[in-house]
C-alpha cells in the first residue's frame, strides 16, 4: 500500500480504486494492536472457532486494565467495530451493573463529579466519555430498515453517562388563569401533538399495538407520556388513519430546542412471541415549519412501521382542560374533538367509541381519552361532539373567559365545563455538572 498525493491509501498494483482515510490520532498506540487483533481473530475464525468464540473474547477481554478498557471501548466506537464494541461495553457495564451513579464513580474512581475530590481531569473525562457510550449502546440495536445500527432513545446531549433516561417529568400544568400573565412570565411556544399514526405497517392491518410513546424538551429532559398501554390492554389499529389513543401529556411541550419523542411499540402475537413495531426517536424542530402551515408532521421510521407524529405549535399559549357532564340523559356520543381557528381539518381527538355510540346517563360524564388543548390566549377553542346520528351534534367556541356552558345536544342537556391554565417560564432544575472544559454532564 502507498499514498498518493491526495492522501488517499492506494493498493501498490496501481488499482485506482480509493478508500475513505481514518484519522487515527485520538487512539492510543499501544491500543490500536489490541484492536487489529481482535479484527483478525474474527475474520479468520473457523465454525468451530466460533462455537468457542466466547472463551476467546473472555480471555483477551478479560486480560486488559481499566485504562485500557476505557481506550478500547473509544477506538472500537470510532472505528466502528461492532463486535469489539459489544464486547467491551459488556464488560464495563457488568463491573457497574445495578449500581448508581455515585456507587459507580467510586467503582471506577472517578472522582469530582459528586464530590470535590481531587483528580486526574485527564482520566475523569476519558472514562465519562466511555461510560457515554456504554450507556447509549443499552439502546442501539440493528435496525433493518435502515441497514444500520441506531440508537433508539435520546442521545443528543454530550454526555449523559448518568442519566436516568426513565424518569418522568415531575412538572405539572401552570397555574389557574384567573387573570391576564406578564408576557414576561408565560412561555413563548407550546406544542400540541394532534395524532400519532401508524402510516405503514409491514404486517398490515389489523394489528394490537402496546408500549409507550414519550416526549422529552429542555425544560427538563424527562419523560413526558403520549401513549402508555400494557400488554394486557393493546390498542388495535385497522387502517393506516387510525390514530394512536394519546393520554394527555403531564405539562405542555415547550419546543424552545427540539421536543423528541420516542417509540417503543410492540404488536402482541397470540401464540407467538410479540414483535417489535417501532423503536425510535424522531425530532420537532419549529423552525422547520413553513410560515404557510399550521402543523408539521416527523416520522419514526424503524422496525415494521413508520409512525407520524402531527404537531402544531401554538404562539403564547393557554391551555383548557375540558370536562363533558350530561345533565339530563341519556346521551349518545360517538366522538368529541377540538380544533384550533384556521386549522379545522387537523382536530385532536378527545374521545371517540369503539363501534356504535356510547350511552351516558345522568349525572354521568363522558369518558374523555384526552382533555387538555392548547390555544392562543387571543384566540378560542373550537369543540365539536358528534353523538348517535346526524340530528345529534354540537359545535361551540371556548374563550378564556368561559368556564361554564350548559348546552343541549339532542334530547340531553351537557355542561361543559373548562379549566384554563397558562404555560409558564419555569426556572430549570439543576441537572447538569461540568467537570474541565470538555465534558458537560446531564443528571
Amino acid at each position: 500500500m502507498e499514498l498518493d498525493r491526495d492522501n488517499y491509501i492506494v493498493p501498490a498494483d496501481g488499482d485506482e480504486t480509493k478508500y475513505t482515510h481514518i484519522l487515527l490520532r485520538s487512539i492510543r498506540a499501544d491500543v490500536l494492536p489490541k484492536v487489529l487483533h481482535y479484527c483478525k481473530r474474527h475474520a479468520i475464525a473457523t465454525d468451530d472457532d466460533r462455537a468457542l468464540g466466547g472463551d476467546w473474547d473472555a480471555g483477551f477481554i478479560g486480560s486488559v486494565d481499566l485504562d485500557t478498557l476505557y481506550d478500547l471501548i473509544l477506538a472500537s466506537e470510532k472505528l466502528e467495530v461492532r463486535g469489539l464494541l459489544g464486547l467491551s461495553c459488556r464488560a464495563l457495564a457488568d463491573k457497574i451493573k445495578g449500581k448508581s451513579p455515585r456507587e459507580t464513580c467510586h467503582i471506577l474512581d472517578i472522582r469530582g463529579v459528586f464530590d470535590d475530590a481531587n483528580h486526574d481531569l485527564k482520566l475523569v473525562e476519558k472514562a465519562l466519555a466511555t461510560l457515554n457510550i456504554v450507556r447509549c449502546q443499552d439502546f442501539t440495536q440493528y435496525e433493518p430498515k435502515l441497514n444500520a445500527f441506531k440508537c433508539s432513545r435520546y442521545h443528543n446531549f454530550e454526555n449523559l453517562a448518568f442519566f436516568d433516561f426513565d424518569k418522568e417529568s415531575s412538572f405539572q400544568r401552570g397555574p389557574p388563569l384567573h387573570k391576564l400573565p406578564s408576557p414576561e412570565s408565560i412561555q413563548r411556544y407550546c406544542l400540541n401533538v394532534i395524532s400519532v399514526k401508524a402510516r405503514e405497517s409491514d404486517v398490515g392491518y389489523p394489528i394490537s399495538v402496546f408500549g409507550t410513546v414519550i416526549a422529552r424538551d429542555y425544560v427538563d429532559h424527562r419523560c413526558v407520556y403520549l401513549f402508555r398501554r400494557e400488554r394486557d390492554d393493546p390498542q388495535l389499529i385497522s387502517s393506516p388513519d387510525d390514530m394512536l389513543s394519546l393520554i394527555d401529556p403531564c405539562r405542555a411541550l415547550v419546543p424552545i430546542d427540539n421536543v423528541y419523542f420516542e417509540t417503543d411499540l410492540k404488536i402482541k402475537c397470540d401464540g407467538g412471541a410479540d414483535r417489535v413495531f417501532s423503536k425510535g426517536i424522531t425530532e420537532f424542530n419549529w423552525v422547520c415549519i413553513p410560515t404557510y402551515k399550521k402543523t408539521m408532521t416527523v416520522s419514526v421510521y424503524s422496525f415494521l412501521s413508520d409512525v407520524e407524529f402531527l404537531c402544531a405549535l401554538v404562539h403564547e399559549p393557554v391551555e383548557a382542560t375540558i370536562a363533558i357532564n350530561v345533565l339530563k340523559g341519556p346521551c349518545n356520543i360517538s366522538r368529541v374533538a377540538a380544533s384550533t381557528p384556521g386549522n379545522f381539518k387537523d382536530q385532536i381527538v378527545l374521545y371517540e367509541s369503539a363501534g356504535s355510540p356510547t350511552v351516558v346517563g345522568d349525572g354521568e360524564s363522558i369518558p374523555l381519552t384526552r382533555s387538555v388543548v392548547a390555544i392562543s390566549l387571543d384566540r378560542k377553542l373550537a369543540l365539536f361532539l358528534v353523538g348517535g346520528d346526524a340530528c345529534e351534534h354540537l359545535a361551540l367556541t371556548l374563550g378564556y373567559s368561559d368556564q361554564v356552558l350548559i348546552r343541549k345536544m339532542g334530547c340531553a342537556v351537557l355542561e361543559v365545563i373548562v379549566g384554563w391554565t397558562y404555560v409558564p417560564k419555569r426556572e430549570r432544575p439543576n441537572m447538569f455538572k461540568d467537570i474541565g472544559k470538555h465534558t458537560r454532564l446531564l443528571l
